[in-house]
């Protein structure tokens, strides 16, 4: 069995801050994710799972239908695989309703007009990712217990609670812990691997111009996410 850990805006930095010794693994660096000019969540993943850019074709559906991206197994490298278990990773098995909830929050935050009315909805906004976040661990332990050849399981909870709290330093340093102890959890080869990072702006966070990979059996330098299809197919 191959595991990856699909980790949304795992930041380089508070890896390594917050001392995460079972997300670095023995190697571990930065990804280039140089060639798109818009480091978004499902740009990034579809070129992962394809093993080319397809920024074009991604955003050429729009802000708001891009979500709706469904790709056929076919198109991606998990074809490569008997029995793939892929849990919740965007342009492949998200949860449309979830993300969508998540997002209208997000925006209904920023539009909220008083302090205490912004409050309210981030307090919502975060239970709604911890709620989701216990559902995907739960779903990821499953599938460790089964016959699969490949279980990939997708977190969002960094990127989705770090865009309205990462300048609490608490409670990011719980969310990389708790993450910190899901890799723990892994005695199979292990790839963790995320699309971006996260950048401070005020009290918010923002995606940042690199990703973050770790491996147990070699160092593989300064990769680009389409990289990973090849990689993890030499390893079946």
């Amino acid at each position: 069995m191959i595991v990856v850990l699909a980790i949304d805006a795992l930041e380089y930095d508070l890896v390594e801050r917050f001392d995460c010794a079972h997300l670095r693994q023995q190697y571990y660096g930065k990804t280039d994710i140089t060639e798109f000019s818009e480091p978004r969540t499902m740009v990034l993943w579809t070129s992962f799972m394809t093993g080319v850019n397809s920024e074009r074709r991604v955003l050429a559906l729009g802000d708001r239908e891009m979500w709706n991206l469904s790709l056929d197994i076919g198109e991606t490298f998990f074809q490569g695989f008997r029995n793939p278990a892929v849990i919740d990773l965007p342009g492949f098995s998200y949860d449309l309703k979830q993300h969508a909830r998540e997002r209208e929050l997000l925006r209904q935050y920023f539009e909220a007009g008083s302090p205490t009315e912004k409050e309210c909805i981030r307090e919502e906004y975060n239970r709604l990712a911890f709620e989701h976040h216990r559902k995907i661990k739960a779903d990821f332990g499953r599938a460790l217990s089964e016959n699969h050849d490949l279980v990939l399981a997708y977190f969002s909870v960094a990127d989705v609670i770090g865009h309205l709290n990462f300048g609490n330093t608490v409670l990011m340093k719980m969310i990389y812990l708790d993450l910190d102890e899901i890799a723990a959890t892994v005695k199979e080869e292990m790839i963790v691997l995320s699309d971006h990072g996260m950048m401070k702006i005020g009290s918010f966070g923002d995606h940042s111009g690199y990703g973050f990979w770790s491996a147990r059996d070699r160092d593989l330098g300064t990769p680009k996410i389409t990289d990973f299809r090849g990689i993890l197919l030499e390893k079946r």
